[in-house]
């Protein structure tokens, strides 16, 4: 027979009762433990059985609960809303208890969503997402580029100016001004690469292609819903930032000062930095504002604004870069936001043949 020993030995001294030690049979402690815990489940038995014979407002009591529900909502409507939200039904309560919970979240926390969605639970939480997004009130349009994209960007050495645009100091014009050889530009139509300012009115784009050289630091979308930054300001403050990094590269071996000195006057803007140009919805005005500084614009597009391109005016060149040559490579080497990219970008090409000024068609060899 297993026994448990209690109290046998302490401080070295033996507890007895009645001369023998103290020892109790496992037995009857499993005894014990079960008529406890028969106790226990027989007293909960009997006060649900007394609820259920007792009713509440709603709780099964008929025609009578009916009433006295009735009764109480009415005595409620004078009252305060949490008074009434105890005299009536429970459900009744339990509703209203929700939609008060509800109102101590903000419009913030409403609108967050968790950052973990099972697979089978992304529908519905995109469903949701697009009710609250279509039935709140749009607010004033925010910035585009996050304090952390901002950061990531300055790293690169882009200047940033106002809230989408932003300039860098190409590596060709820092070539010319020491002499060396100048970019495809100079080669071919002869532009002096010192003087000529890389720039983009949008960071934004609409693909997130793999061979990007930008290691995709820059804000992602298919249409413009951001703040919108004057042109003329972009401009102004374009080159004037331009002109200031030149200033800076006096110090650099090897610049020739003629060449330092011209390049304080910007003759040529290349648009093809990070992020879509065509997608700033000012862009006419923006390329109008560099012409009237008798600067020459080169801007590339990825082809994915066909609209954008066929209304746009008269520039020095555009281009369409052309990534891939089938719509399924195209999918997986620029990784479009847009489902129909393939039917862009064919629109976009059959859009420069009637654009009646010089056009390129850009190709990627990956």
């Amino acid at each position: 027979m297993w026994r448990v020993v209690i109290i046998e030995r302490s401080f070295g001294c033996g507890w007895t009762m009645w001369g023998r030690p103290w020892r109790v049979d496992m037995v009857v402690v499993l005894l014990l433990v079960v008529v406890i815990a028969v106790v226990v489940a027989v007293n909960k038995l009997g006060k649900i059985s007394e609820e259920e014979e007792m009713g509440g407002c709603c709780g099964g009591g008929g025609d009578e609960a009916e009433e006295s529900c009735a009764c109480k909502s009415e005595r409620a409507e004078g009252a305060d809303a949490d008074a009434a939200v105890h005299d009536v039904c429970d459900d009744e309560a339990s509703d209203e208890e929700d939609e008060e919970d509800d109102s101590y979240y903000s419009d913030d926390e409403e609108n967050q969503e968790p950052d973990i969605i099972d697979l089978e639970d992304m529908g519905e939480a995109m469903r949701e997402s697009s009710t609250k997004s279509s039935g709140s009130k749009k607010g004033p349009p925010k910035e585009m580029v996050t304090p952390k994209q901002a950061a990531a960007l300055k790293k690169e050495g882009y200047k940033l100016i106002g809230t989408h645009s932003a300039v860098k100091l190409c590596r060709w014009t820092k070539h010319q001004l020491r002499g060396r050889g100048g970019c495809y530009k100079h080669t071919f139509y002869g532009i002096t690469s010192y003087q000529c300012m890389e720039a983009t009115p949008s960071l934004a784009c609409a693909n997130k292609c793999v061979f990007c050289w930008r290691h995709h630091k820059n804000p992602v979308g298919r249409e413009w819903r951001w703040k919108t930054d004057d042109p003329k300001y972009i401009v102004d403050e374009g080159v004037k930032t331009h002109v200031q990094m030149i200033k800076e590269t006096k110090g650099i071996p090897g610049v020739r000062m003629d060449r330092w000195e011209e390049a304080h006057t910007v003759r040529h803007c290349a648009l093809s930095l990070v992020g879509e140009p065509i997608m700033y919805p000012r862009i006419d005005e923006f390329l109008g504002e560099l012409h009237n500084r008798h600067i020459s614009t080169f801007l590339v597009t990825n082809g994915q604004h066909p609209d954008a391109i066929e209304s746009l005016r008269p520039i020095t060149q555009l281009y369409v870069s052309v990534d891939a040559p089938t719509p399924e490579s195209l999918e997986a080497i620029d990784r479009p936001l847009f489902r129909d990219a393939w039917d862009r970008l064919r629109r976009s090409l059959r859009c420069l043949k009637d654009k009646g000024q010089r056009t390129v068609a850009r190709l990627a060899v990956v």
